[in-house]
């Protein structure tokens, strides 16, 4: 990997805050949950290599919603639909370790078969299969709008690296 000039590399970090804050402040105004913990690596790859395949739009917006709605199916699957979020009992299930590698297991599949592969999004996966994300319309539109709103901040901050970078190249 080559090394990175210092004003890149604080670009990227700066640019990487940047993106995560947007989907934070549309939740400040709106009052909605839309900044959630598998926005942040989303966020640091379109900041930090924004020409991987992995850091397209389309990756970025299809994993994420394909993990979710593999979480979803998790749950409602082993009856975990009503169930609180392991996060709020503290206690680790079997139908919960279940529903989760159940839901790794149709994301990956499915990032594989669309051809839509960005890591972040098994996080997304993982916190619907947990219960952190209720398989609720409420929840899935939430998730859904901080995608998109992350996934619109990184295009726009892509563009801002490109720029940059060929600037950078022309000195």
């Amino acid at each position: 990997m080559r090394k990175q000039p210092r004003l890149l590399s604080f670009h990227t970090a700066v640019l990487s805050a940047a993106v995560t804050a947007v989907p934070g402040i549309v939740a400040l105004l709106t009052g909605q949950l839309l900044l959630f913990p598998s926005l942040g690596p989303t966020a640091v790859m379109l900041s930090y290599e924004p020409e991987h395949r992995s850091a397209r739009i389309y990756n970025v917006i299809v994993s994420h919603i394909g993990g979710l709605l593999s979480g979803f199916a998790a749950v409602w699957l082993f009856g975990l639909a009503h169930t609180p979020s392991i996060f709020h009992v503290r206690v680790l299930s079997v139908p919960r370790v279940a529903a989760a590698v159940l839901a790794i297991l149709l994301a990956v599949l499915l990032e594989l078969a669309l051809d839509a592969a960005h890591p972040p999004a098994t996080a997304t996966t993982l916190l619907a299969a947990l219960g952190s994300f209720r398989p609720t319309w409420h929840d899935g539109l939430a998730v859904t709008a901080g995608v998109l709103i992350v996934a619109m901040a990184g295009e726009l901050g892509r563009y801002a690296q490109r720029r940059l970078r060929a600037a950078h190249a022309h000195e």
